[in-house]
């Protein structure tokens, strides 16, 4: 007989499970297959989907690094008297240093308002001169911090006028006519009523001096001293 005549004879003599077998087969496997069931949907399940206390997705903490964590914000080294204030811009402007002044003082109006560095504090202060009545007032404020650093008072009989820095000119017109005199650093600078008249001073370098240039801000004179 050849060799497929064999196979057939061989399937036709090959014992048959009974029934009792089969089924036990056919449950063991199904047993088998739920368990390798399960086992594959826990392991699919993302560990981060499991709710936090909040109700809200909980992630995985991030692993440290073992560095400290950077600060929010940058700290800006502080302004020191070589500072040219055409470059930087301190905290405190002129806006917030006249408003500190009169809420200080609650009445009259300004006549002065002076940008300078304090060697004794080693710090930029505002000076903010107000008149009210006759009583003439001096507030000194960190030009950092805005805190005011000394408060004065005395009597006058000084015919002193209201100065503005916008009216009849304003701060950055008055600067590039002084810059235009002298182009160098401003080391601070001034507006105020005085001899009769509203002028800017600024404290300019040219070279290694320092020189002032005064700006009548009514007619835009500009003085070299």
């Amino acid at each position: 007989m050849n060799k497929n005549g064999r196979r057939q004879e061989n399937q036709m003599f090959r014992p048959t499970p009974n029934l009792s077998t089969r089924t036990t087969l056919a449950r063991t496997g199904i047993g088998v297959c739920a368990v390798a069931l399960a086992l594959g949907m826990a392991g699919c399940t993302p560990e981060s989907a499991t709710p936090s206390p909040s109700g809200s997705t909980a992630s995985a903490p991030s692993q440290s690094s073992g560095e400290p964590a950077a600060p929010s914000g940058s700290a800006t080294a502080a302004a020191g008297a070589d500072t040219d204030l055409r470059e930087t811009q301190l905290p405190i402007s002129a806006e917030d240093a006249m408003k500190t002044a009169m809420d200080a003082v609650g009445a009259g109006f300004m006549h002065s308002i002076e940008l300078d560095y304090d060697e004794r504090d080693a710090a930029w202060e505002w000076e903010v001169k107000i008149l009210d009545g006759t009583t003439d007032h001096e507030i000194e404020i960190d030009a950092s911090s805005g805190e005011i650093v000394s408060q004065k008072k005395d009597t006058t009989d000084d015919q002193e006028k209201e100065v503005s820095l916008e009216d009849p000119m304003s701060y950055d017109e008055a600067l590039d006519l002084a810059t235009a005199k002298v182009d160098g650093p401003l080391r601070g600078w001034k507006l105020e009523w005085d001899d009769g008249r509203r002028e800017y001073q600024f404290d300019l370098m040219q070279g290694s001096d320092e020189v002032e240039v005064t700006v009548d801000a009514d007619t835009g004179e500009v003085i070299l001293d």
